[in-house]
């Protein structure tokens, strides 16, 4: 049920609208609505509304609730992150401009491993020292990514140069100049490798899409027309570029339909560049825009609010309320959610950081008797700051968790994988090998692992060498070299630890062996098999063991990933990849929090919290220092005249911390305590206490709580450690959404589509897939090409081709070089025997969802449709497998599928005589074509619905046959003989 406010936001229909929303006020489910309502009211259809968040998980969560509203199928929804937007747009058009329409996005380790690479290809002096070449790696590539945020291109950098040579005055001015001319000119040749090379960074994509529009009016014009309207979410935190994206789709003296929601106070990345002023100046750029404020906040209650509203007002007069003359007070709904007589604001001053998680551990375990352990967050400025509070949890036995952008390589199962990587890449890493020998899958004695790690120390050898040598004492047809001169030093270990040794040093041995041809993701498969980990993974039995095999799923699709777009992705290349993206950590760009259903308390910082709520929040480490920090100066900042975005008139630093303050106050719902101690690590000198406090609480408080005298002092007592039992998961999937392939593995094994699409176990790459997902490519890239030039033929199909081929999952590399010589095969006779250049192609890769019933969608991707005469569409579909028998392939659900996309209202709304179903067997170079009739498609949506019913009951016992010896879980399944 909508209130007043955003009942009138969602159905304003009259031009641009600015909806200022604070915290807690709805504004996802005000965008929603508004999407739905279009729908409903038929004023737009849902591919010809756009709408952009920040994060994925917000999109796909927009996308769920829309869902249920539209009664028919659709095409892909636009609703997106900004960055994955200008992707798909420019994967689609980029060649219009001349660059690579296979472009590769590179994280932001791969951009400084690119950089590092390619350095000595700059002109570079000052910011190159050959004393330490590296020096400025990442602070060049922020700078980069800062200036294309400012959309600044290389030329307006070149031209700003020449203007300042006329204005140097003095040797200072010239030194300055110098740096700026390397800069430019390195800025330049930053991105005409990138393009030489097919390659992007984040910061590319909203830059090139930029340049698409504004050189290619007719693209411009062709998305203007395709979007009616346009929704912009968290718009505070959109920066220049992005804001001139918007301008460019929405003229502002053409009065179109864009809502922007967004909300002043919680503008927070302007480390990433987004820039305040986008809101700020919205409505003089948007002069006829109606403006509504949301007010009623549905989370926290009043007390917590007017504490957070205390504190923003000092932002003054920088803040949309000064500026706009509204009032941004908020009104909590429930104004009975305050739980009991205590305050709902809380401080608490220590003298120590120990005393101060003391204190923090003892009251999530005293309120723990009325909440869950995952209703509670503590939020921190830095990731560092939760160091103390993780040692009192461990000690109380208080379950926990990282969350937030980055988070995952940093994961203990995750760390204990990369340990092992690390061990191969370098043998004298005895860190690293030591982390591995202490996984519990090896249950190593733990007294015996210590009198190795001495026998090392004192001999002065690796990890690695005193396994060898003390092994080789006790298995001499194995060791061949005389290690003698050692034998008096020898640890004297278990015969079980020496049994288990010699099996994890051969097993180190054995993959050794295979670093020089396998990749690093192959490897560590291996080592989840050799080692026995896989299992344990598959058969997990709490909540914790789920969440190790999820996060263990995630670092293998990070891998695939890599390896997906690199032709060096051995050990070593991947190792250092790995290190460097810990060194960084992820992009918040392109990560998002990730919350789980684990019953643990939340550790993240105040960034990641954005977006999310618990009842009971502490902000912790409140002093001077870490909480505001102290202003840190970019090390290669922007030359001034070069910012577009309009400064505020205050502090702008000291404007954002604030406003990251008042972030955290409002994700508590019932109660936020605020802790800070004199005193931090080894430090002497007292803190001084965040002046965010005061200005929240007032002094007061402060003063009341920093004299009350302690009636007994708390101490570290043994009887605080325990352990918290582990809950136990429940089996239960809610499932909604399938395709053709999920539904294919159903039938053929139940377990095998258990595995592979819910717990998401790990696999090693397919060469089938990996040549068919080539030939798909290759065959929407030309036909992408063929819509604008007729003429291209077998040279250029080839060298899409040889751009798009995929080289995992070979067994060998003449393996690789019979499949391509097939692929070029192939294609070849495609072209001589099926490719017209009279084919009008309408679509291609086209995603749609149909809604089967109330709860079940229908997904899948139709690889090319053409338009026919007499007003006929031919849905195309391209297998590089074995052609089926007859009767199979009129039974076939994939072209059911497809039969009801084409016949749907949101989607090409045909009759069924006027869709001609075809599949193109590439390896026979055979074309089938048939039709469905409407009892086929009766029949066949009753056979699916029963097939969804029984995995909707958690039913996946095993199917026994044939295809087991070819099932990638064997290994792991039981009924496998």
């Amino acid at each position: 049920m909508l209130n007043n406010e955003q009942k009138q936001a969602v159905e304003y229909n009259q031009g641009p609208l600015l909806i200022v929303a604070g915290a807690g006020t709805g504004k996802t489910t005000v965008i929603t609505e508004k999407i739905k309502y279009l729908i409903q009211k038929n004023l737009a259809r849902p591919e010809e509304i756009l709408a952009l968040t920040f994060t994925e998980k917000a999109a796909s969560e927009m996308e769920k609730r829309v869902d249920k509203a539209i009664p028919y199928g659709y095409f892909q929804m636009w609703i997106s992150t900004f960055h994955s937007f200008a992707n798909d747009v420019l994967k689609q058009e980029v060649h219009h401009i001349g660059l690579n329409s296979g472009f590769r996005l590179m994280t932001e380790a791969e951009t400084i491993i690119f950089l590092r690479q390619n350095l000595f290809l700059f002109d570079l002096n000052y910011f190159r020292p050959l004393g330490n070449p590296n020096k400025f790696l990442a602070s060049l590539l922020q700078h980069f990514s800062r200036i294309k945020d400012e959309d600044v291109s290389p030329e307006e950098y070149d031209k700003y140069i020449k203007n300042q040579k006329s204005k140097i005055k003095n040797e200072e001015d010239k030194t300055e100049l110098e740096k700026n001319v390397e800069l430019a000119k390195a800025y330049h040749r930053y991105q005409t490798l990138k393009e030489k090379e097919g390659l992007m960074d984040f910061s590319d994509l909203i830059y090139y899409l930029l340049k698409l529009f504004r050189t290619r009016n007719n693209l411009l014009k062709k998305y203007r027309q395709q979007f009616h309207y346009v929704l912009i979410d968290e718009f505070q935190d959109t920066n220049i570029a992005q804001y001139e994206l918007i301008k460019l789709l929405c003229l502002p003296k053409k009065n179109p339909f864009l809502t922007v929601v967004g909300d002043d106070s919680q503008a927070i990345y302007k480390f990433r560049g987004a820039s305040v002023s986008n809101i700020l100046t919205f409505m003089k750029d948007y002069s006829q825009a109606k403006q509504i404020t949301l007010l009623k906040n549905y989370r926290s209650n009043q007390l917590i609010l007017d504490t957070a509203y205390r504190l923003i007002k000092h932002n003054d007069p920088d803040t949309l309320e000064a500026k706009l003359g509204i009032s941004k007070k908020l009104i909590a709904n429930n104004q009975s959610l305050i739980t009991s007589n205590q305050s709902p604001i809380t401080l608490y001053l220590s003298q120590s950081v120990e005393e101060e998680a003391d204190y923090v551990a003892n009251e999530i375990l005293k309120l723990s008797k009325f909440y869950r352990f995952s209703d509670f967050a503590i939020l921190t400025r830095a990731n560092a700051h939760s160091e103390p509070f993780i040692r009192s949890f461990a000690r109380k036995g208080i379950p926990y968790q990282f969350l937030g952008p980055g988070m995952l390589l940093k994961q203990p199962e995750v760390k204990d994988l990369i340990a092992y990587l690390k061990t191969l890449a370098d043998l004298e890493d005895s860190t690293s090998l030591y982390r591995v020998l202490a996984m519990n899958i090896f249950s190593l004695d733990e007294k015996d692992l210590s009198f190795l790690l001495s026998f090392g120390k004192r001999t002065n050898l690796s990890l690695f060498k005193s396994m060898e040598i003390y092994l080789s004492f006790y298995e001499k047809d194995y060791y061949q070299t005389d290690f003698s001169i050692y034998k008096n030093y020898l640890p004297f270990l278990k015969q079980e630890t020496r049994k288990k040794l010699s099996l994890i040093f051969k097993m180190i041995v054995r993959h050794l062996s295979l670093i020089k041809k396998e990749t690093a993701g192959q490897i560590l498969f291996y080592f989840l098999e050799d080692s026995q980990y896989l299992p344990k993974l598959v058969n997990y039995k709490s909540e914790r063991e789920e969440k190790i095999a999820l996060n263990i799923s995630k670092f293998f699709n990070k891998l695939k990933a890599y390896e997906s777009e690199h032709e060096d992705a051995s050990v070593f290349a991947v190792v250092d990849y790995l290190d460097m993206s810990l060194e960084l950590g992820e992009s918040p760009i392109v990560s998002q929090t990730d919350i789980s259903s684990y019953n643990a308390v939340n550790l993240l910082t105040v960034h990641s919290s954005k977006g999310l709520e618990f009842p009971l929040v502490f902000l912790v480490n409140l002093t001077r220092g870490r909480f505001p920090t102290y202003e840190k100066r970019e090390i290669i900042p922007i030359p001034q005249p070069l910012i577009k975005e309009i400064l505020p008139e205050g502090d702008y630093h000291q404007e954002e911390e604030r406003r990251l303050f008042y972030v955290g106050i409002t994700r508590a719902k019932d109660k936020a305590f605020f802790t800070a101690s004199k005193f931090y690590g080894e430090g002497k000198r007292e803190q001084k206490l965040s002046p965010f406090v005061n200005e929240a609480v007032g002094e007061e408080m402060i003063k009341k709580v920093a004299s009350l005298k302690k009636e007994e002092k708390q101490q570290l007592s043994i009887f605080d450690y325990k352990k918290v039992p582990e809950r136990i998961v429940k089996n239960k999937f809610i499932l909604s959404n399938f395709s053709y392939s999920q539904l294919q593995s159903y039938q053929l094994c139940p377990l095998q589509y258990k595995y592979q699409y819910l717990l998401r176990v790990p696999t090693t790459p397919s060469a089938a897939l990996s040549f068919g997902n080539t030939i798909h490519k290759t065959l929407q890239k030309f036909y992408q090409e063929f819509l604008q030039n007729k003429n291209i033929g077998a040279k250029e199909i080839l060298e899409i081709y040889q751009q798009n081929w995929i080289p995992l999952g070979y067994v060998s590399s003449s393996h690789e070089i019979r499949m391509k010589k097939e692929g070029e095969t192939i294609l070849k006779t495609y072209l001589e025997k099926f490719h017209k250049k009279s084919v009008v192609t309408i679509d291609l890769e086209k995603l749609f969802k149909i809604k089967l019933t109330n709860d079940i969608y229908l997904t899948g991707k139709i690889d090319r449709v053409d338009r026919l005469a007499n007003n006929q569409i031919e849905i195309i579909d391209y297998k590089t497998g074995k052609k089926p028998e007859g009767k199979k392939l009129k039974k076939d659900w994939q072209l059911t599928i497809y039969a009801l996309a084409a016949t749907d209202k949101g989607l090409y709304k045909k009759k069924l005589d006027q869709v001609k179903l075809t599949f193109y067997y590439l390896q026979a170079m055979e074309k089938v074509s048939l039709t469905k009739t409407s009892e086929d498609l009766k029949s066949a949506k009753a056979d699916i619905e029963k097939v969804i019913a029984q995995i909707r009951t958690n039913g996946f016992n095993p199917k026994v046959g044939r295809w087991c010896d070819f099932c990638p879980y064997k290994i792991i399944c039981e009924a496998w003989q």
